[in-house]
């Protein structure tokens, strides 16, 4: 659901809409159980409602949940931007909790979203993505591609201010963007800081480097990629990034994931293969190893 989580805000009735979330998560927590220390689902937050987003959030971990999936634009369902006193509360639990926030790509869509055939790309004509001469598969191809780095956003404002500063326990995940295009974001971020940002009060805003928040906070992951693997992981940091292989999606790499992931990873060393493929994503949900 964190693909199309804002579909819940096409109800309107907020009491039925807060007992759908929370019949979702419920069963995301039975999955959890269930799986005998195997799947780890991230529920969903219903931001519409502060009071009751920490009271689930409470909930939540009670049931052993190790993190949370919400929009990266809250304002396309009317509600106040992430860095406004509104989510105050929800990030300073959050950071008390040490869990995580997840952020996946195209997960800010409006509140029309579950009534619209926006997220089908056979139904309609959308220029701004793709050309209509193209057919229904090929629109869903160019659509997708331009997906994974919808995330930067979120990535870019995190790490160009004070928000770690503020909440130093909160780690977050960029689910489902892929790897290639992140080193040339951190170098923006550099870049771009020191040559835009000259006044003393701005500069003072926050007490550290980009880099820094990224490699502290920041987690990212790959499953079809090739060059990134090869070449990228060591400038990303080796502690920052996961696999995934994004089962069940057409962009999924089954069959054959274990032997795609070797190939991808045959190149690097084994301490930073075993990073990527087991500790890194372990110490980000807390996840405890099998010692045997």
């Amino acid at each position: 659901m964190g693909f199309s989580s804002n579909t819940f805000f096409g109800v309107d009735d907020l009491a039925q809409r807060a007992i759908l979330i929370q019949t979702y998560n419920d069963f995301m927590a039975d999955v959890q159980q269930e799986s005998g220390g195997r799947l780890f689902p991230q529920p969903l937050l219903p931001t519409w409602d502060m009071d009751l987003t920490l009271k689930e959030m409470v909930r939540l971990r009670e049931r052993g949940m190790r993190g949370f999936t919400i929009s990266d634009k809250p304002h396309n369902t009317g509600l106040p931007g992430l860095d406004s006193e509104y989510f105050e509360p929800m990030w300073q639990l959050g950071n008390d909790m040490g869990l995580v926030f997840n952020f996946h790509i195209a997960g800010g869509g409006d509140k029309k979203i579950g009534n619209q055939t926006s997220m089908n790309p056979m139904a309609q004509s959308n220029p701004d993505v793709y050309w209509d001469s193209y057919g229904p598969q090929r629109r869903l191809a160019i659509l997708s591609s331009q997906f994974y780095m919808s995330n930067a956003r979120i990535i870019l404002n995190l790490c160009m201010g004070n928000f770690f500063d503020r909440f130093p326990n909160i780690k977050v995940f960029s689910a489902e963007s892929g790897i290639g295009w992140v080193p040339f974001i951190i170098e923006a971020m550099e870049f771009q800081l020191d040559e835009m940002v000259t006044d003393p009060a701005e500069i003072a805003l926050q007490k550290r480097r980009p880099r820094e928040y990224f490699a502290d906070h920041i987690y990212v992951s790959f499953w079809f990629e090739r060059s990134g693997p090869k070449h990228l992981i060591e400038d990303i940091g080796v502690h920052n990034v996961l696999v995934e292989t994004d089962v069940p999606h057409p962009t999924c790499i089954y069959p054959g994931a274990r032997e795609r992931l070797a190939t991808a990873l045959s190149h690097v060393d084994a301490y930073t293969r075993r990073r990527v493929l087991q500790d890194n994503a372990a110490e980000l949900y807390n996840i405890p190893l099998p010692t045997a």
